[in-house]
């Protein structure tokens, strides 16, 4: 169906008129559980679009429920081209992997080891509270309340210390979540694994997301969780 009789359907815009302008939507009604990994591949051919066949115009991807991903969410693996995923539900996964494409969530999420959103592209925004121990971006277009450490590879630091935004629940959130940098590259030989980082303390993104698949630590034993 077209993006906007989702939207008038579904209220996709509730939270704000996307700019990237959708001309259609893929809607699954319902919880959906993937188990393993899921990535922007599966979407395409969970709608039948063939491997190198291109979507044709941008799309949005609707989950009208909850999402559960027992390993890693990867939109973009297996993307040719920027698309969007929507859950109106809550999202729970391993690990969210997000570069060039669009996420959105409207109730909140659970990732237990990490987001990795190391791009200048894309969009990563969710509703509610968002806990995952630790959260790497750049300077994508990120709108979380975080529980737990968000590092800015790109801010020099040092962060401004940190309080917890207090809410009686998730729901309390009004709208997108408003990110709050707790890490920058100031202060990152004191909070990671040593073999994370560089001598100029740039994090490797990948090699994160290495550690987070092995159930290794990110952080160091001694460093102070949040959340």
């Amino acid at each position: 169906m077209s993006f906007s009789e989702a939207d008038e359907a579904l209220g996709l815009t509730r939270f704000e008129k996307f700019d990237a302008g959708f001309d259609a939507a893929y809607v699954h009604s319902g919880d959906l559980r993937a188990d393993g990994d899921w990535t922007g591949g599966d979407l395409r051919a969970a709608v039948g679009v063939g491997e190198d066949e291109p979507l044709g115009e941008l799309v949005m991807f609707v989950i009208d429920g909850d999402l559960t991903v027992d390993g890693v969410l990867d939109l973009d693996g297996g993307a040719r081209e920027s698309l969007g995923l929507l859950v109106t539900g809550a999202l729970t996964a391993r690990i969210v992997d997000v570069d060039a494409t669009m996420l959105f969530v409207f109730g909140g999420a659970d990732i237990a080891r990490l987001v990795k959103f190391t791009t200048t592209d894309g969009t990563l925004s969710i509703a509610g509270r968002t806990r995952c121990p630790l959260v790497i971006f750049d300077e994508g277009d990120l709108n979380v309340t975080a529980t737990g450490h968000i590092l800015s590879r790109r801010s020099e630091g040092p962060a401004e210390p940190y309080e917890a935004e207090s809410a009686e629940s998730d729901d309390d959130i009004p709208g997108w979540g408003w990110p709050t940098v707790t890490l920058t590259r100031a202060e990152v030989p004191a909070a990671l694994d040593e073999s994370l980082y560089d001598d100029q303390n740039w994090v490797d993104g990948d090699r994160a997301l290495a550690f987070a698949r092995a159930g290794r630590p990110l952080l160091r034993a001694d460093y102070p969780a949040l959340g």
